[in-house]
């Protein structure tokens, strides 16, 4: 299985639970950040939907994000069909989305990815 980068930019235009990006294949946000483009605070929701068990988790919920600001995304894993998705507090959306992915992800790889991951964080700290 490849691993390919690829991005996902998405402006969301209300305040319905919106879903961002679906996986094609097993794959990995590598990086994310929501932006608050609005002239008032929000309050923003994260789930991580898992096609699989047809529930959602929330990665974030109601997080305030003030006038200007960013949220910067964990680092999440999807399987095949699972979503992430976005929701704002504002009826006008008010925020973008950007996603740096790592598609085609083989296991392997992946828990490769995640121990460098890790080691990095430990050596910073």
């Amino acid at each position: 299985m490849a691993n390919n980068f690829d991005n996902k930019d998405l402006t969301v235009s209300n305040n319905s639970l919106t879903d961002i990006y679906t996986a094609s294949s097993k794959s990995m946000i590598i990086a994310g950040t929501i932006c608050n483009t609005g002239s008032t605070s929000l309050l923003i929701s994260i789930k991580r939907y898992d096609a699989s068990g047809g529930a959602g988790f929330f990665k974030a919920k109601e997080h305030p994000l003030p006038v200007g600001s960013s949220y910067e995304l964990p680092k999440i894993v999807l399987n095949t069909s699972d979503k992430l998705q976005v929701q704002s507090s504002s009826s006008s959306g008010l925020i973008d989305v950007g996603l740096e992915l790592l598609t085609g992800v083989a296991w392997v790889i992946l828990v490769l990815l995640l121990k460098v991951v890790l080691l990095l964080l430990q050596s910073s700290v």
